[in-house]
């Protein structure tokens, strides 16, 4: 599952106070009200300022003593440590430099990056003042506090969940029967297995099997879905959307597509799954869908986003369901 965050500059210069330059005959501007200075005034950079113009940003007050400039404006030293700098989520330490920031809005140094551990679902740092609380799976995945409230443990509720996600496929025109389908919660181990993969970045995987007879009529046709045990109710939902829409290609006789074209529309369809539901929740998973470098779940997923809303819903499910379609034609 990949993640997304922004690595950004914190910059603030801290002055000492300096007290009113001598009245001069120069003519100055007062930065603040415009006004011709024709008295002292501070001087800090090229700006010039009326004693009494010159005030703290955030009270409003006059600045007497040390005071910071951060983004061109001038701050007491005091308002700006309490309600103006930038501390760090994990040590409520004054960042100062480069620093990232998550999609929940949280800054941090970035030394934090890499010894404290993470929620592999929402990517916050598992720390006390942050997060309070963590479920650790027997298969090594770590669950915030946060995301543990709504996560998905018992079958029946991902089996109501799978309905519910059915129904909303349905309205973009991915039928899928959701009584035909046997569903499967399993732990990281076992989605490797089925998958092949080894990133353990798989949250879901569909399986299917045909029998058919001498005539080559389907006498047995059996679709199992294993989804990922405890994902939040969000990231479950959006795992369900994705495998549905393989079972839609399967019913449609699409499984030989090309996987950029395959995987992408997969995505897509949760894409608009998590776009109805709204949420931060589900704003974070389109977040790293729409930032997703890998050729054919993120670029794949972008090409046929982009063509779905360039051409319409309807365009691009005829697409699908024609013998051999391409992602070069997305």
């Amino acid at each position: 599952m990949s993640r997304f965050w922004v690595l950004l500059l914190a910059s603030c210069i801290l002055l000492s106070f300096t007290a009113p330059t001598a009245q001069t005959q120069e003519a100055r501007t007062c930065k603040a009200c415009g006004e011709q200075i024709t008295g002292s005034y501070f001087e800090t950079g090229r700006n010039y300022y009326h004693p009494h113009c010159f005030t703290c940003e955030y009270c409003t007050e006059p600045i007497e003593e040390s005071y910071v400039v951060y983004k061109g404006k001038n701050y007491h030293r005091a308002c700006f440590e309490k309600h103006v700098a930038i501390r760090c989520s994990v040590c409520n330490e004054i960042i100062k430099g480069e620093y990232f920031l998550d999609h929940w809005g949280n800054a941090y140094h970035k030394h934090h990056e890499e010894k404290i551990i993470r929620c592999d679902f929402c990517n916050r740092f598992i720390v006390g003042n942050l997060i309070k609380g963590m479920v650790r799976y027997p298969d090594g995945r770590h669950l915030c506090g946060k995301c543990s409230v709504s996560a998905v443990t018992e079958l029946e509720i991902a089996s109501s969940l799978m309905f519910d996600v059915a129904k909303q496929l349905g309205k973009f025109g991915l039928h899928v029967d959701p009584r035909e389908i046997e569903l499967h919660l399993v732990g990281q181990d076992k989605l490797r297995e089925l998958s092949s993969d080894r990133s353990g970045d798989t949250t879901g995987f569909t399986d299917y099997a045909i029998n058919k007879n001498l005539f080559g009529h389907v006498k047995y046709q059996s679709i199992k879905v294993y989804v990922l045990y405890g994902m939040p109710k969000v990231q479950m939902i959006s795992t369900l959307a994705h495998e549905l829409t393989h079972v839609w290609q399967f019913i449609n006789g699409q499984l030989k597509q090309e996987q950029a074209l395959s995987e992408g529309s997969c995505n897509f369809a949760s894409y608009l799954v998590l776009r109805k539901i709204g949420g931060r929740e589900g704003e974070f998973i389109i977040e790293n869908m729409l930032n997703d470098k890998d050729p054919i779940y993120g670029e794949g997923f972008r090409r046929v986003k982009r063509y779905a809303e360039k051409n319409g819903l309807a365009s691009w499910l005829k697409l699908l369901k024609m013998k051999d379609p391409s992602i070069s034609t997305f």
